[in-house]
């Protein structure tokens, strides 16, 4: 026997209609919320444009610092020697001659596992390798 509150009957939502209205607006709520977080996660997130652009510049920089000293060790062996061919890189640079002329050179360095490369004299520090 249904018990009553204040002189109304209270009964279970037994209705079809009403119950599978309300699964269909959680659905849909749910697709709502990820939709917007996935938007959000593009433009801001971790793999966003802006994010990217920032860390290969942190990364370049890094590297510039590095080759920075080892241009230099490059240039007196030049002076010495009237070519990059052959020229010995400072120890425990952590830099590699990928590549040598007789007028030009290509560093490379990793910097946080990711390779770094400048093409000198007077290059700047790029991504990837020569």
């Amino acid at each position: 026997m249904p018990e009553r509150l204040n002189d109304s009957l209270i009964r279970a939502d037994t209705g079809e209609v009403t119950r599978g209205l309300g699964l269909v607006l959680v659905v849909l709520s749910l697709a709502i919320v990820g939709g917007l977080m996935a938007m959000q996660s593009k433009s801001s997130g971790p793999t966003s444009a802006q994010v990217t652009q920032d860390e290969s510049q942190a990364l370049v920089t890094a590297a510039a610092q590095t080759f920075a000293q080892v241009d230099q060790a490059l240039q007196a062996d030049y002076a010495q020697n009237g070519t990059y061919v052959g020229a010995e890189l400072p120890a425990g640079s952590q830099v590699t001659l990928a590549q040598a002329t007789a007028t030009s050179y290509c560093l490379e360095t990793s910097v946080t596992g990711t390779l770094v490369h400048e093409n000198g004299p007077g290059g700047v520090a790029a991504a990837d390798a020569c």
